[in-house]
């Protein structure tokens, strides 16, 4: 009998002229959905058995940068041999050196190989977004990009997605997108390149005001909404305070920075539909997507490790947060190995859904959105409900905060309406109580606090050094 509930199954195009069904997908997309296919069932594999396919894939790319990579040729050096003559092991592994951002922007060509097998396609540069302010240079190959499309497809596949729904992205500064009529494409993007059909695509400028924006979701009526934390958290509490709704939405997908349980709290009151969060890096790819069926992450290990480490640099146990060390395993143009790249999670135990892919239950950003107190302690700065509301209720509707000395912060605030004395002593008062009653507090008010060129925006930033 079939689910009632379930969207309907994709439809495929075949790349044969007169063949219609079954269809018979173009090389491209057959390479994409098998790949996929592994995808979905070593999902399900013991952890141990995940590890230790890992390891082998590890060992391939460790031994080919050692032979083919000027940088590594020398950093791993002293374990070529027993690579070349034994398997990987945990503790061989932990003899590796990490690498941090500085090292790329030193290696430069040293970081590229110089012997790329054929198979792995043209190498393009990209670039990481610089929200730590040392943007990066960093280059894949088209196997990478074609595991990066695998995963794209498996997060929609894990959600249940209705492909023939149209979806909405609201992400970046797009040429041509402004409001009110955005622009559109004929399909989302990465399932047409399985051969999947689906539904429109609708674009919009994420420099579009708030209401500009609920404004073009009301028209378009997209299935699927594609957007970055803060920027929903200001839709949903728009479409609150103006009494709209977006009663197609049946989803929200966001990404690139750190989601609050607020705003997903924020939006589901709003709209009425869930949040489904990616952990996703320019540099890396994809680190980690929601679990289908909990709030939690799941490391996406067929195609990256990821090691969360404490400061000793001990393996952390659930429960407990530290930093990310990540290792995409199919990028042999410009291997990342052990890469320290700024970000902190925290780790949580075997998820009930039954799948053996590691858990994150947070991620917590990167180490420069931590504060740094006068004692040198630093505290993360992510607020909960609570605290969140006391500050919509002073007439907030915007701030980010920035640390630039041990002794001082500068806090940009836009307001709703202009600020008493009384009001303003209260909203110094809030900035006292959750950072800190010791700092000298600059305080500013703008009609728009803008974001970064790649459209993220950070509530929180620290121009301290460590």
């Amino acid at each position: 009998m079939s689910d009632e509930s379930a969207p309907p199954e994709p439809t495929f195009k075949s790349a044969i002229e007169g063949i219609h069904w079954p269809a018979v997908p173009a090389p491209s997309a057959a390479s994409l959905m098998a790949i996929l296919l592994q995808l979905e069932r070593d999902q399900w594999l013991p952890a141990a058995e995940i590890e230790r396919r890992q390891r082998q894939q590890l060992r391939a790319l460790l031994l080919h940068a050692q032979k083919s990579v000027p940088y590594y040729r020398k950093k791993l050096a002293p374990i070529a041999k027993q690579l070349e003559t034994g398997a990987l092991t945990p503790e061989l592994w932990a003899e590796v050196p990490l690498l941090q951002r500085a090292d790329i922007q030193g290696a430069d060509q040293r970081l590229m190989s110089r012997a790329l097998p054929r198979q792995h396609g043209k190498v393009s540069q990209t670039f990481t977004s610089g929200s730590t302010g040392k943007p990066v240079a960093v280059r894949h190959s088209q196997l990478f990009v074609l595991f990066w499309r695998a995963v794209t497809l498996r997060n929609h596949l894990w959600h249940k997605r209705d492909f023939g729904g149209s979806l909405a992205m609201i992400r970046g500064r797009s040429a041509g997108a402004g409001y009110p009529d955005g622009k559109q494409a004929e399909n989302w993007g990465v399932p047409k390149a399985a051969g999947i059909e689906t539904g429109p695509l609708f674009q919009l400028d994420i420099n579009c005001s708030p209401a500009e924006q609920v404004d073009f979701l009301i028209r378009k009526a997209p299935s699927y909404l594609i957007t970055h934390p803060t920027n929903l958290d200001r839709l949903a509490r728009h479409s609150l305070e103006a009494d709209l709704k977006v009663p197609s939405l049946r989803e929200v997908l966001t990404v690139a920075e750190v989601l609050s349980p607020e705003t997903r709290h924020v939006t589901e009151k709003a709209w009425g539909c869930r949040v489904a969060d990616m952990y996703t890096a320019r540099d890396l790819g994809y680190l980690a997507l929601q679990c289908p069926e909990q709030e939690h992450y799941h490391v996406q290990s067929e195609t990256i490790l990821v090691e969360v480490l404490d400061e000793k640099g001990r393996p952390c146990a659930p429960g407990e947060v530290g930093r990310i060390i990540a290792t995409p395993l199919q990028e042999f143009s410009m291997p990342l190995i052990r890469y320290d790249f700024g970000d902190h999670a925290e780790v949580g135990p075997p998820c009930p859904c039954g799948r053996g892919l590691p858990v994150l239950t947070r991620i917590l950003g990167r180490k420069q959105q931590m504060l740094s107190l006068p004692n040198g302690e630093k505290r993360w700065t992510l607020h909960s409900a609570g605290p969140l509301d006391d500050l919509v209720g002073l007439g907030v509707t915007q701030y980010q905060v920035i640390q630039k000395s041990l002794s001082r912060l500068e806090v940009r605030v836009a307001v709703s309406h202009p600020l008493s004395e009384q009001q303003e002593a209260a909203l110094r008062g809030w900035i006292a109580e959750h950072y800190g009653d010791t700092f000298e507090i600059a305080l500013s008010y703008h009609d728009e606090i803008p974001r970064t060129a790649e459209g993220k925006y950070f509530d929180f930033m620290s121009e301290v050094a460590d």
